[in-house]
């Protein structure tokens, strides 16, 4: 992750654009560890995947599933299928 949790939340916080510009909200397989581990209880599951979806109403999409050789899906990382998945059910 270029922007770790913490920053993702501050940078929120502020309005700034930076937060969605990394990786961090691609990268997130919202696996809620960070949820847990928040001693504020924030859900930043929730976060990542609003950010998630202000860029793909943008039209901004870092994965585009449907490119991905159909031989190669069994190799591909987990989050990069619900990043690409998240897409057609958004």
């Amino acid at each position: 992750m270029d922007i770790l949790p913490n920053q993702i939340i501050r940078l929120v916080q502020l309005g700034d654009e930076e937060a969605l510009e990394g990786n961090t909200i691609w990268l997130c397989a919202s696996c809620f560890t960070c949820v847990t581990r928040c001693p504020k209880g924030v859900d930043l599951s929730k976060i990542m995947e609003a950010l998630r979806t202000i860029l793909l109403r943008k039209g901004f999409d870092k994965v585009e599933i449907k490119k991905i050789d159909p031989d190669k899906l069994d190799d591909v990382p987990q989050q990069l299928l619900v990043c690409g998945l998240r897409k057609l059910t958004s």
